[in-house]
């Protein structure tokens, strides 16, 4: 009798009034105490609310059915097949939908239902290559931001291939807690190239200083892939650099001169064949001679040899003292280098004193980059402070006075 009644009432209530009648009746059918017959006839009534021309009614109908387990599929269906701002509703929240009806969404071109199914609570990995591999930017944006997506590392690896262009992509991948070694690499990679490009296309840069910033810049960022990753990923990042063709003397060389000589000795490892622990054994040890012999086996050049004893002398001295949470040039351990090499070749064959050169400039950078950014941090002295005094011993008096006049001033 009901259901009778609200069928011979909706013939001429107005929208709104139908849209509140059907949400009472999608709400009873739900959680209502029906009969068998009164359950068919609400059945029946709505599936005819998926004709009714107001949206909005429609729309109802939608917002309370679309999360509910028992409830007809064709209805569901029904809705699916209904405007967008219908069918996102049950796309993402319909636990009934088959994988199956949720990637051929993926097809249509709406956005909004790409963007729903990449909301839902859980996107297997199967749904979620299906994402990475047809589905719209912005839908791509709300997959990688839901926690309940799980995105595998070939899904990854389709994402930069489609949009390596988008600045926005490579930072939410970058600072993915589960991102493979190897992908990393490759937004160092793609963010590096996007940069140095657009440099160059503006005209900063002239092609032979973009090569080389690209070159630094990658080197940097590699380094730093290597020294966020756990002591079972190292040799998995020296063999992916070796396969790449970016596991270079110079690379080394930075990876030494930085502090961080895992990299180093996991790169010898790859190289000569012998066991990483093996390795790390003649690189930290204090033998030159199991040290060359190992240098030797992995084929690296002869030449600059010398170059790297020098760097490995100086972390010896130095290294255990540098920051290795943020691996950059130290100036100190470049500047002992370049004095050791700078002895035995003087010629400079090999070009080593203009690479040392240039990572002496670096370093340099940064570490004024550092000092200033110190300074700048210090807060003015406060008015009650103890004035300073100068051991008039130390320089001339009459400078001690000047200077003693300016502090009280700023005193």
């Amino acid at each position: 009798m009901i259901i009778r009644n609200f069928l011979d009432w909706s013939r001429n209530a107005s929208t709104d009034d139908r849209a509140l009648a059907v949400g009472i009746l999608a709400e009873i059918y739900l959680t209502g105490d029906l009969s068998d017959e009164d359950r068919r006839h609400a059945e029946a009534a709505l599936t005819l609310v998926l004709d009714d021309t107001a949206l909005i009614v429609r729309k109802t109908l939608a917002e309370i059915l679309a999360g509910a387990e028992r409830v007809p599929r064709h209805i569901i269906i029904g809705l699916l097949q209904d405007h967008e701002d219908v069918a996102s509703l049950v796309v993402a929240n319909s636990p009934i939908l088959r994988e199956s009806e949720l990637i051929a969404c993926l097809a249509c071109e709406s956005i909004a239902i790409q963007i729903a199914v990449a909301q839902r609570n859980h996107v297997s990995p199967t749904l979620a290559a299906a994402i990475a591999d047809c589905a719209d930017i912005t839908a791509v944006y709300a997959m990688l931001e839901n926690a309940g997506a799980e995105v595998a590392g070939s899904s990854i690896h389709r994402l930069l291939e489609r949009f390596d262009d988008e600045a926005v992509l490579r930072e939410m991948l970058i600072n993915r807690s589960d991102l493979p070694v190897d992908i990393r690499m490759s937004l160092v990679d793609a963010t590096t190239r996007h940069l140095v490009g657009f440099a160059k296309g503006c005209g900063w840069l002239s092609p032979q200083r973009a090569a080389r910033l690209q070159l630094e810049t990658t080197e940097t960022g590699s380094l730093a892939v290597a020294n966020d990753v756990d002591e079972s990923e190292i040799v998995e990042v020296a063999l992916r650099l070796r396969k790449t063709g970016q596991l270079t003397p110079q690379l080394l060389l930075r990876s030494l001169l930085s502090g961080d000589t895992r990299l180093f000795a996991a790169a010898l490892a790859d190289l000569s064949g012998v066991s990483l622990d093996k390795a790390n054994g003649f690189v930290h040890g204090s033998s030159i001679s199991g040290f060359r012999a190992l240098y030797r086996k992995a084929k690296m050049p002869e030449t600059i040899m010398p170059a790297f004893e020098a760097a490995l002398a100086a972390w010896h001295e130095y290294g255990a003292a540098w920051d290795s949470d943020h691996p950059r040039l130290s100036l100190r351990m470049v500047e002992q280098v370049l004095t050791a090499v700078a002895v035995f070749d003087q010629a400079d064959e090999t070009g080593l004193l203009v690479l040392l050169g240039r990572f002496q400039a670096e370093a340099a950078r940064e570490d004024a980059k550092e000092r200033i950014a110190a300074v700048m941090a210090v807060k003015d002295a406060p008015e009650e402070s103890t004035p300073l005094t100068i051991d008039p011993d130390a320089i001339d008096r009459q400078l001690a006075e000047a200077l003693e006049m300016e502090f009280s001033k700023a005193a």
